[in-house]
Formats: C-alpha cells, structure tokens, sequence
C-alpha cells in the first residue's frame, strides 16, 4: 500500500506541474505567453511587416487576448496550409498543443501581465539582406502604385538578368519594398526560349486581365500546370518567411540570359503607397555537387517520377 501510495503521489505531482503554464490562474503574459509570441508570431507582428498589429509587447498584445484566443483555436495562426497527411516539412509552422493550451489559458484568465523580470529578452530583428551580402540584386524598375482601397489583381514584373554566362546559386532572398502592402512574392526564373509570359514587356507591369490566361491552355488543373518546362520557382516571400538556402554540395542553375519575374500580390491598406521590391542572390562558391532547385512540372510528368511530387530538388525556404 505503502509503495503504491508513493506513485500515487509522484504522478499527482507530476500532472499538477505539467497543467500549471495551462491553469488560467496560473499563466501570464511575460513569464508564459511572450515566449510563445516570439517564437511563433513576432517575425510578422512587429511594426513595418504585413500583420494587422503588433505583438511585442503586454500593452500590444492585451486588447487582443481573446482574438488571439480564437485565432489558434481554429488554427488559423500561424498561417499554415500544407496538408500534414501529405508529408512533413522542415518550416513547419504549426503551434504545438501547449502552445495553444498556454494562449487560450491566458485569455481565460483575464490574461493577466505578472512579474515583467520573467519575460525573455527582447528578440532582434534583422533590417537587412539575412543571406549575407548578395552577390548581384535585381530590383523592380519602377515604383509600382497600390491604390487605398479596392482589390489589386495580381502582377507580374519582368526584369531581365543579363547574365551572360550560367550562373550557380546557392542562395536567393526576395525583399518587399513595403511589406506593409505586399501580400507574397513568387519570384518565377524563366530560361531563355519559355513562352511563359511572352505579352509581358520588360520593367512595365503586366495583368493578364481577370479570366484571361496567363500561359497555355486553361484544363482545370491549376496554373502551375500551364507552365512549361523553362520556368522555375527561384524564390517566395510570405510575411515571416525563409530565404532559400540550397543544402551542402548543392547549387541552383539559372542559365545565360534569364529573365526574373516578380509575381506580386498586394492588399490595399487603407493609404495610396509605393512598392518596389527586389531580390538578392548569393553565388555558389564551386560547382556544386548535385543540382537543387524547385522545378514546376507538370502534372503527367510527376506522375512518372519517383514519388518526389511537383516541387523537386533541395534547400530551405517558405513554405507556400
């Protein structure tokens, strides 16, 4: 009885400590919660980055306890849409079961503040290039004009590479001018001889027009089908995340004479602005050991491969 009684016991204690940091009672902003939001929310819930406000601090982050409540409850933050019965990712985004728990917890708790000398140290963000310095940036030609109000069709901005030579990267960070506005960037590397955007000119702003095609013909499949085999995917921007980096012994090739296409996708913020974003490229040091890169292919050509899907090849970047 006696031995029995002690696990007992131990287990009591051991289920009392594990709920604490989810007791409403228990759970406060600096000692709980503010490592959560740095870890999981501050990259785009600072100011300056596309989140509606900030979460850095107990005065930011107090009004909106109950939204913030709500928002992970139904796993709607972080934005995560991958499928995880569909494989597992390196980024994933998703919060753990504790960190929903710690959240909801503090809201019910009237999400009290508590002793601001629990708190970790302020995070630091970067302000500039996170691949180090590129070797070569291209840049939008122009200020492109996002009106304050109303729906901006997607856009697509060509800017020539005028490589004269192939070139290996190890390395690509796409930058919004202003990320206040700028909902992603799909950053399209396209070979010379791909008929992908043929009607778009070089540095002027292109909208194929709302039911118009953007390349080939429209079978249901979705637009990455319709692209042909002289396209690439070089690089994404979403608010909070990763520059893409090859892994060891690997390289991306873009070929002599490329051309960069900035896809954009901008929400009105409620104020008439500019955007002129850009992309930095670091180059491979040596040739690389085995190509990496995220060809688009098409769907009957993935159904040949061997089980790697339609987005091929290594390194780390956003998840989209």
């Amino acid at each position: 009885m006696t031995h029995r009684y002690a696990i007992a016991t131990v287990l009591s204690l051991f289920a009392a400590t594990s709920s604490a940091a989810t007791n409403p009672k228990n759970v406060t902003f600096h000692k709980d919660v503010l490592p959560v939001l740095q870890k999981r929310c501050q990259e785009c819930h600072r100011p300056g980055e596309a989140a509606p406000m900030a979460l850095l601090t107990y005065k930011d982050a107090r009004p909106w306890a109950k939204s913030i409540k709500a928002a992970v409850l139904a796993r709607k933050m972080p934005p995560w849409f991958a499928d995880p019965a569909h494989g597992s990712f390196t980024n994933d985004r998703r919060l753990s079961q504790d960190e929903i728990d710690t959240l909801a917890a503090w809201a019910d708790g009237g999400a009290k503040e508590g002793n601001a000398k629990d708190a970790p140290a302020p995070l630091s963000f970067s302000t500039g290039w996170t691949i180090g310095k590129p070797d070569a940036v291209f840049e939008m030609p122009n200020e492109f004009k996002v009106p304050a109000t109303g729906t901006v069709d997607y856009t697509w901005i060509v800017v020539p590479t005028n490589f004269t030579e192939d070139k290996w990267v190890e390395k690509v960070e796409v930058r919004p001018g202003n990320r206040g506005v700028v909902h992603h960037i799909v950053m399209m590397a396209r070979a010379p001889g791909s008929n992908y955007m043929k009607a778009a000119k070089p540095g002027v702003p292109f909208t194929p027009g709302r039911g118009k095609q953007t390349q080939g013909e429209d079978t249901g499949r979705g637009i990455f089908y319709m692209l042909d085999g002289g396209v690439e995917m070089a690089g994404v921007y979403v608010p909070g995340g990763l520059a893409y980096e090859t892994r060891p012994g690997q390289a991306r090739l873009i070929k002599a004479g490329t051309d960069l296409i900035f896809q954009m996708h901008y929400t009105a913020n409620g104020k008439e602005t500019t955007d002129r974003s850009r992309v930095g490229i670091v180059f491979a040091k040596n040739p690389p050991k085995e190509r990496g890169g995220e060809h688009v292919r098409r769907q009957s050509d993935a159904a040949h491969s061997s089980g790697r899907g339609q987005r091929q090849g290594g390194g780390q970047g956003a998840g989209v």
